[in-house]
């Protein structure tokens, strides 16, 4: 009889403990993405800009333009984040950082090849970007940690698999996993479409016309999905350039899926695909906490969005001076 009395107690208890643990996680995350909101604004108090979302990836098509020559005509596939380091208390691992060096090898749509890259990323760089950072980790989030594969996709090189992922990204117009810096050029993306942050581009808080209070900075998202990969916080790759409020493609907020459902297809249904856990596409916003995910806008505010939000507001959100009005979310 005690022990069907203590088995009755522990079931009532334990979805509270749950609750209070998934609650100091969830508490966690925003203060990651406040202490990112910080390093931003201080920043751009330094610099008077922000930095790039990527700087000199490989992974480019070109079409836009076609620039002759190439333009780097080295490639790093740096990250932004990188250029934060000391912003996020880590001064150390900044000065170790070779800036002058790839700190990644992907290449892909044909725009670069091997030889063009800047440097060897295993010589120094590798070690950097492998380095987990908690700031850049959700503790609700249990998924993969690193890229565990080498090829010139995803990985840092021929023999040294992926780096740290993060579960925060900045926020980009979808065509940067194609034309590097398109986003800020206004002979191949109108003025009206572009996100805060872009490859070899970066942005000031007066761009923002919209009002900062408006425009999502930095996106919360998951360390696994179907179709791609998600991002690396030291290194760029293959579709490894941001999170793309904007996609045309199973745009939303926790869009979770399978193998089937990744790519876009007219016939998805959320219905259908309610495994939670792997988000259906590269660059989409999303966390393991229940109901929507964290993003901080351009204030400093980090917010938590609704799963449920529209299409259309997410997409006003991820601008910076589309002119179009918003509203409550």
């Amino acid at each position: 009889m005690v022990i069907a009395i203590i088995a009755v107690l522990i079931a009532l208890l334990l979805p509270a403990v749950q609750q209070a643990r998934e609650a100091a996680r969830r508490t966690q995350c925003k203060g990651n993405l406040k202490q990112m909101g910080l390093a931003l604004q201080n920043y751009h108090d330094s610099a008077k800009l922000f930095p790039p979302a990527r700087l000199n990836v490989g992974h480019v098509g070109w079409s836009y333009g076609n620039p002759t020559p190439k333009s780097p005509l080295k490639y790093t596939n740096a990250s932004g984040w990188t250029m934060l380091l000391p912003n996020l208390d880590q001064g150390p691992l900044y000065k170790q950082y070779d800036h002058k060096s790839a700190a990644s090898w992907s290449y892909v749509y044909g725009a670069y090849a091997l030889s063009d890259m800047q440097g060897d990323p295993d010589l120094v760089n590798a070690k950097i970007v492998k380095t987990r950072l908690p700031i850049f980790e959700c503790p609700s989030d249990g998924n993969p940690y690193y890229y565990d594969s080498t090829n010139q996709y995803y990985s840092i090189s021929a023999t040294t698999t992926g780096g740290a992922r993060t579960n925060y990204d900045f926020n980009i117009q979808y065509l940067e996993y194609y034309y590097q810096g398109c986003a800020m050029n206004l002979n191949c993306w109108p003025a009206n479409q572009q996100s805060m942050f872009a490859n070899n581009s970066s942005s000031s808080m007066r761009n923002c016309t919209d009002g900062t209070s408006n425009t999502a900075f930095v996106t919360e998202t998951v360390r696994n999905v179907w179709n791609g990969v998600p991002p690396a916080w030291g290194h760029a790759g293959h579709v490894q350039v941001g999170i793309a409020l904007d996609l045309p493609w199973h745009v939303g907020i926790n869009k979770w899926g399978n193998a089937s459902a990744a790519w876009p297809g007219a016939g998805y249904n959320p219905s259908d695909y309610v495994k939670q856990g792997r988000l259906l596409n590269w660059a989409a916003g999303g966390s393991l906490h229940a109901g929507g995910c964290h993003i901080l806008m351009g204030d400093g505010a980090v917010r938590f969005i609704s799963q449920n939000i529209s299409d259309t507001t997410l997409t006003y959100l991820s601008r910076i001076a589309d002119n179009n009005a918003i509203g409550e979310f």
